[in-house]
């Protein structure tokens, strides 16, 4: 936060910076809100240094490391404790883990790996005719991600704080890996295009059992990613056949025309037309540089398609089932109406803040009637 902004909403701000005075305990409760910091941090004798609680897979363009934001921070820490929670409430109510969290190894073929993702979900390629866009893909996808046992959250600001976004520069989604509650995250401030490909990725840190924030796309490919990121190149290689299988794909009766292959790629395997961009250039079609102009073409008109879609409000609900998995909101709602957990615990983990949006949200999720 600029200097400038502190100085205008504490008009003293400078004389506490040259320790000719401090501020009042109710002063400091209001400037720790204000940067989302803990009010214990300021009396520590040197600022703590700002780590990721998880393993940070992030290739930042200039090929440096960025400082994570608080929202970022803060992100991962509500999901960790969401995932925590949820863990000790399945594996209480069941002895079986499932198996395929850490199936799988850097060192296997993608091809096979990919093959055991779409076979434990259910993800058939010929069963993607249902879905009339690749919007209604995403959604499906991310349902049969669910119903396989592993949390989905989707987010675009931290919490329900719309002043807060997340950034997807800095990250696209992270993965919290455990054989009883694995939790795959989403930035929901990225494209839907993103977004599948995101989840993709994420499902194949869980299936090696690796935790991790990520800001791959479906443009990262092997020549560009170091040495030092064989866990990335091996998800990505896993997310891109997952949603198109190369098999299917050498066998398909291609035009010669770009345009009309990536349309056709597109619309058979229900994905976004970046991903099969990227599939054309795995395959041969596209040469790096060609691949590169297609794709940097194609998302700009993406971003201006998406610019003009008026969006409305939409319905909080709704919302909140995006934003929190609803198996994981059923859970604890009612685990709360047993007397099992605490409701304000409740209200925190669901970010809700009073009982009749916890009412609604139960009736919307049919715990109660």
């Amino acid at each position: 936060m600029p200097f400038e902004t502190l100085s205008k909403r504490f008009k003293k701000y400078p004389i506490w910076l040259d320790g000719q005075g401090g501020p009042t305990f109710q002063q400091l409760e209001t400037l720790a809100s204000i940067l989302h910091l803990p009010m214990g941090m300021f009396f520590l004798r040197e600022p703590p240094e700002e780590r990721l609680p998880l393993p940070d897979f992030r290739r930042m363009a200039d090929g440096g490391v960025q400082r994570p934001s608080t929202e970022l921070i803060d992100t991962i820490h509500i999901c960790q404790r969401r995932q925590r929670w949820y863990r000790e409430h399945v594996a209480g109510s069941r002895s079986d883990s499932l198996p395929f969290v850490g199936a799988a190894d850097v060192g296997d073929q993608p091809a096979v790996v990919a093959g055991h993702i779409r076979t434990v979900l259910k993800l058939e390629v010929g069963s993607r005719n249902e879905a009339a866009t690749w919007e209604e893909f995403l959604r499906q996808f991310i349902a049969l991600v669910r119903e396989a046992g592993v949390l989905v959250m989707i987010n675009g600001v931290v919490g329900n704080n719309t002043h807060r976004a997340l950034n997807t520069r800095e990250f696209r989604g992270f993965a919290i890996t455990d054989p009883f509650a694995p939790l795959v995250f989403i930035n929901g401030a990225d494209t839907k295009s993103g977004q599948i490909f995101t989840l993709a990725h994420e499902l194949a840190h869980i299936w090696i059992g690796k935790d991790g924030v990520s800001n791959s796309a479906a443009d990262d490919l092997p020549e560009q990613l170091g040495l030092d990121s064989k866990v990335e190149r091996f998800c990505n290689a896993v997310a891109a056949e997952v949603l198109v299988p190369m098999a299917q794909l050498s066998n398909m009766d291609l035009p010669l025309d770009v345009d009309q292959a990536k349309a056709m790629i597109a619309r058979s395997f229900r994905v976004s037309t970046l991903v099969a961009l990227r599939r054309m250039k795995d395959v041969g079609r596209l040469s790096y540089d060609d691949f590169q102009d297609a794709y940097d073409a194609e998302l700009d008109f993406l971003k201006r398609k998406a610019k003009q879609k008026k969006s409305g409000g939409g319905d909080f609900y709704n919302t909140m089932g995006a934003r929190v998995d609803p198996h994981f909101a059923s859970a604890v709602i009612s685990s709360a109406l047993e007397g099992q957990t605490l409701m304000g615990d409740a209200f925190d983990l669901l970010n809700i803040k009073n009982s009749t949006t916890f009412r609604k949200e139960a009736r919307h999720l049919g715990v109660t009637s």
